[in-house]
């Protein structure tokens, strides 16, 4: 029941943010919050919800990841990203709503999920999960809008940056899943 119990707030996240996704951005980018989070959540079902593992290594590659997405939404501010969003959700959107995801509620959910990493809470390995996820596939969605918009490849907000969280996200991967493998190897030999 208690490994049950700690799925509960992942799919409510997911429930939360997939529909305040949709809400102020429509259904294109409603997706690529799906894929972020619910890739997340499978994530960590096959992963770390049922094997706990030293966050302390992993924590330098998580923070890093969120430097770069912060870089990267800087350029989504400086290039009108709510343009784009505009055009994919067929209705305006406005900049501060687009401000108030990019530049306040994603920086605060990704430094909170640090703290609940560094103590070890199960949301937090959530967390790490569907960052990663959102990083190395939900971000690669900046390639496609230009061809959900008019089907040639051409540059839009956030292409140039969009790729910089790959690098330490793959790398965090790497480390979460060596922990992992560790954390399970101590287990089967205890």
């Amino acid at each position: 029941m208690a490994d049950t119990k700690n799925l509960i707030l992942p799919v409510l996240l997911i429930i939360a943010v997939v529909t305040l996704a949709y809400v102020i951005f429509g259904v294109i980018p409603a997706i690529v919050f799906t894929v972020a989070f619910g890739g997340g959540l499978v994530l960590y079902i096959v992963t770390a919800w049922r094997t706990r593992f030293d966050t302390s290594k992993v924590i330098v590659p998580y923070l890093l990841t969120v430097m770069l997405f912060m870089v990267h939404t800087y350029e989504e501010y400086l290039t009108d990203f709510e343009k784009l969003a505009s055009v994919m959700a067929g209705r305006t959107i406005p900049e501060s709503d687009m401000l108030f995801v990019i530049a306040w509620l994603a920086p605060f959910m990704w430094v909170g999920g640090a703290v609940m990493l560094i103590k070890q809470w199960a949301f937090g390995y959530y967390f790490l999960c569907a960052f990663f996820v959102g990083m190395t596939i939900a971000e690669l969605a900046h390639y496609v809008f230009p061809f959900v918009i008019d089907g040639t490849f051409h540059y839009e907000s956030g292409m140039y940056t969009a790729a910089l969280p790959l690098i330490t996200a793959y790398y965090g991967l790497y480390v979460m899943m060596k922990e992992i493998r560790k954390a399970r190897g101590t287990a089967l030999a205890g």
